[in-house]
């Protein structure tokens, strides 16, 4: 199995727009996304306190005592674990993205057929 870094390169999201993706991979699966959220607070937590911590103490002990910098560090860490966490979640949910848009598909061809019945009828 293929491993994608970005949402453009997977093939189950290739044609959609950029909302579409953003869409797709964020709003549509709250549960799968929940989960992730609670490992990646955790993850968060747990970093910060065995290995940002130690490694700042020990390297730039002064860090610490300048907040914005120690805050951009924190900030920067933060953002660096959910876009991991993003990858990993687009990568895990190929399947379920495929399916999905088998069903969008779907409803879209039957809302094209009703309007085509529709004007038929006329």
């Amino acid at each position: 199995m293929s491993f994608y870094i970005r949402p453009d390169d997977v093939p189950e999201l290739q044609g959609l727009t950029r909302w579409e993706q953003r869409v797709l991979l964020r709003g549509t699966f709250i549960k799968e996304r929940a989960m992730s959220t609670v490992f990646l607070l955790l993850a968060v937590l747990g970093s910060v306190q065995f290995v940002i911590n130690p490694l700042v103490d020990r390297y730039a002990p002064q860090i610490r005592d300048e907040n914005m910098i120690y805050a951009g560090i924190l900030v920067a860490w933060l953002l660096f674990l959910m876009w991991a966490r993003d990858m990993v979640m687009m990568n895990i949910l190929r399947p379920k993205i495929a399916v999905k848009r088998a069903e969008m598909k779907a409803v879209e061809v039957a809302k094209l057929e009703a309007e085509r019945a529709a004007s038929t009828a006329d």
